[in-house]
């Protein structure tokens, strides 16, 4: 993953003598590329005026790069996407399965358990850093919630699928508010000046028009996350259309919502790592008329570049080879897919869990951030060991923090 945002007004995309051209007058900026020797593997574009040539998109389309549109609140508005595989076949067995209670209820459960594991996961990741994280509790709060799931597993073959597949979103629901609540007290841990309540507002229960700086953060993160889902499941060609936990519904792509459950902790960690490095404050933030708040473009441009780190960290995943997140989610959509047409009678969602290779607290961090010159003499800390960790802290890199530093500071 490695995507160029544009924004602004007045941005122009064309090709001229084989090579895509995108200037902006007002900025006066311009970039070039030639054919087969561009980075991005995307482009997207959060501004509101602007022009695209046909050419430009023949261009992008034949290097295989997805043009996203965001719309003014940072929601995804389209993607255009290269030519899907002819997949006749593949999409007739995924109607299948679909119809298929037994098939459609194993596939829903997959992804409501994959999910849970990995969002589970961070909470643990992160209750090594954040002492408000009380993970002992949250399994417990977890166990218990698991009890309703086993009873919804033993019932599923005597009720209507329906009714089992709302009661796997019911639990999924439940977990989700667990992880909720210990990441907005994170969330308010580390920016309090945000005000983050929750995900949910009185005039928009799907919260598409962010009404804190946080939720513009995570529906920003949450439309890139679509963006690349909808890349990955239309280069399998299966249809988007008809998913398997969510319902289908006129307008909406259930599948890319499907998919996306297995990824949304990828967009709460880059949001916890971005507000973790301070550089962000409520200037850097756009209030429309109507009161709602979108990301500037700095903002945008340093959330992107978190999740493009996170996407593309590399996990062991098979064989003992390590894979980026990219890779992991194009073939684990291959994998549903060879189970779908009949190739493999069994499949598992094989997501590598994130591990962070850190040994500072947010605590420890503070400290750091925030010593004087008196209290780093008492301490006995040179003073550019000090600027080195204070810098590589600010600029979001590991700080290599040696054991004697550490026992002094704590």
């Amino acid at each position: 993953m490695n995507p160029l945002l544009i924004t602004g007004f007045g941005t122009s995309i064309n090709v001229d003598k084989r090579k895509l051209i995108i200037t902006n007058k007002l900025n006066d900026t311009r970039l070039e590329f030639y054919p087969h020797k561009i980075n991005h593997d995307g482009i997207i574009i959060d501004g509101h005026t602007g022009n695209i040539t046909f050419e430009a998109m023949r261009w992008l389309s034949k290097h295989n790069i997805n043009l996203t549109l965001l719309n003014w609140n940072g929601q995804l508005l389209a993607n255009v996407l290269p030519e899907q595989p002819k997949s006749g076949k593949l999409r007739v067995k995924q109607y299948q399965k679909y119809l298929d209670n037994q098939n459609r209820f194993e596939i829903a459960l997959k992804i409501v358990q994959t999910k849970v594991e990995h969002s589970l996961n961070l909470l643990e990741q992160l209750s090594r850093f954040y002492e408000s994280v009380d993970f002992v509790k949250i399994q417990k709060s977890a166990e218990k919630e698991d009890l309703f799931l086993l009873d919804i597993m033993k019932n599923s073959e005597k009720q209507d699928i329906s009714k089992s597949i709302k009661q796997l979103m019911t639990y999924e629901g439940r977990i989700a508010g667990i992880c909720l609540e210990n990441l907005t007290t994170i969330f308010n841990q580390l920016n309090p000046e945000f005000n983050f309540t929750g995900r949910k507002n009185k005039t928009n229960s799907r919260n598409y028009n962010a009404s804190d700086e946080i939720n513009a953060l995570l529906n920003y993160g949450y439309a890139i996350l679509e963006s690349e889902v909808r890349k990955a499941i239309n280069g399998i060609g299966l249809d988007y259309s008809i998913g398997f936990l969510h319902e289908i519904n006129q307008s909406r792509t259930p599948l890319v919502y499907d998919v996306q459950e297995l990824f949304r902790w990828l967009i709460d960690v880059s949001v916890i790592q971005l507000l973790e490095e301070k550089r962000i404050k409520k200037s850097d933030f756009i209030i429309t008329e109507n009161y709602h708040t979108r990301l500037g473009e700095d903002v945008a441009k340093m959330l992107i570049e978190k999740i493009n780190s996170n996407f593309n960290a590399r996990y062991n995943y098979k064989n003992g080879k390590n894979y980026s997140y990219q890779v992991i989610l194009q073939d684990n959509l291959q994998q549903l897919s060879n189970f779908i047409v009949g190739k493999k009678e069994e499949f598992e969602f094989l997501i590598p869990k994130i591990k962070f290779d850190r040994k500072d607290s947010l605590e420890l961090t503070e400290k750091i951030l925030n010593m004087t010159t008196e209290e780093r003499k008492k301490l006995g800390i040179n003073k550019s060991t000090l600027w080195h960790m204070k810098k590589n802290l600010i600029d979001g890199k590991n700080s290599k923090i040696y054991e004697k530093i550490l026992l002094k500071i704590q």
